[in-house]
């Protein structure tokens, strides 16, 4: 019995040499490796970080890169409202975007505009044109550091203003998307940001394997064309406007009259819903109705872009006729009997 009690004490002792208590701890399993990513991700964190050192006293520390696929519908969830969004081109298989977050949008353009990085960080704003001119050199610079070839043939073509249209512009199929969340840092001051990249995949499980309807989606941009081109767009012909005191025009009443100049007749303006003017005519008739033809266009060029290749739409026969009272009707400038004296 004492012996075996001395035994238990010498092993329950601490050991005393340094070596023997090293071996005789016991050491957790070394993590396993990560995989190396693929694909558009395959040097996002390396190429970010080398665009935002030159061009902004910034250094991008390397962050976690995530990959993972989403339908139109997700995607649009993943981007923040608040967030810079530019459309990527170059890609035969769609629109690819880029996403740069509240936080690394800001924190970029102040660090390129001001040189350094106040110790808070600026107010949440809307990107402006200045904006979107100074973070397109940086995505490009991006891009064209990217490993992938694909990814690396993209380009900045301009930034999406507002999100909504991200549902018009986004074929809807399966993006790869690739989220690089990193930190960016100007001296003492660490700020987080986070950029990703959405490229469409040519899924062939998107084909419905019927070949009028695969040509139909083909063609739904010029579709898309034709329908709006057949939208109803109202103007208006006016001979002139007045500026009167207001002393005046509440004094009008019935058998009141107002004065135009006699040029006015020359020189009737079509003007859009918006008061902008579209084209500049003179007061006519056509087959018995009020009419005005275009002769001239406002400035004397004429606006952008030239739809005269458009057929417009039909329309009802104004019901005006010559000598009653009402609205001037507009009627298109290639009616061939329209008198060139104003009547």
């Amino acid at each position: 019995m004492l012996l075996k009690r001395q035994d238990s004490q010498a092993m329950n002792a601490p050991t005393r040499d340094p070596l023997l208590r090293r071996k005789l701890v016991t050491r957790n399993a070394p993590p396993p490796d990560k995989p190396a990513v693929t694909g558009p991700a395959q040097g996002l964190s390396r190429a970010f970080a080398r665009a935002t050192s030159s061009m902004a006293p910034l250094v991008a520390e390397q962050g976690e890169t995530r990959r993972s696929s989403a339908s139109l519908a997700e995607l649009l969830d993943m981007i923040d409202s608040d967030a810079f969004v530019g459309q990527l081109d170059g890609l035969a298989a769609g629109t690819a975007v880029v996403m740069l977050d509240q936080s690394t949008f800001a924190t970029v353009i102040e660090a390129m505009t001001i040189g350094r990085l106040g110790p808070k960080p600026p107010l949440p704003r809307r990107p402006t044109p200045t904006d979107s001119s100074l973070l397109a050199d940086l995505v490009n610079h991006t891009m064209r550091d990217l490993t992938d070839p694909i990814a690396a043939a993209m380009r900045f073509h301009r930034p999406v203003v507002d999100h909504r249209l991200l549902a018009v512009l986004l074929d809807d199929v399966v993006f790869d998307t690739v989220s690089l969340d990193v930190d960016l840092v100007a001296g003492e001051v660490q700020r987080p940001g986070r950029i990703m990249l959405a490229l469409p995949r040519a899924a062939p499980e998107t084909l419905t394997g019927d070949p009028a309807a695969d040509s139909e989606t083909s063609n739904w941009g010029k579709q898309l064309e034709e329908t709006v081109m057949r939208a109803p767009a109202s103007m208006q012909a006016e001979l002139g406007r007045l500026t009167l005191p207001l002393s005046e025009v509440l004094a009008l009443g019935v058998d009141s009259s107002l004065t135009l100049p006699l040029s006015n007749l020359e020189e009737v303006q079509l003007v859009a819903l918006d008061g902008s003017v579209q084209a500049i005519g003179r007061l006519g008739q056509s087959r018995g109705n009020r009419a005005v033809r275009l002769t001239s266009w406002p400035g004397g060029t004429p606006p952008v872009p030239q739809m005269s290749d458009i057929k417009p739409a039909p329309r009802a026969k104004p019901e005006a006729q010559a000598g009653e009272g009402g609205d001037l009707a507009a009627i298109a400038a290639s009616q061939p009997d329209l008198p060139s004296n104003p009547g």
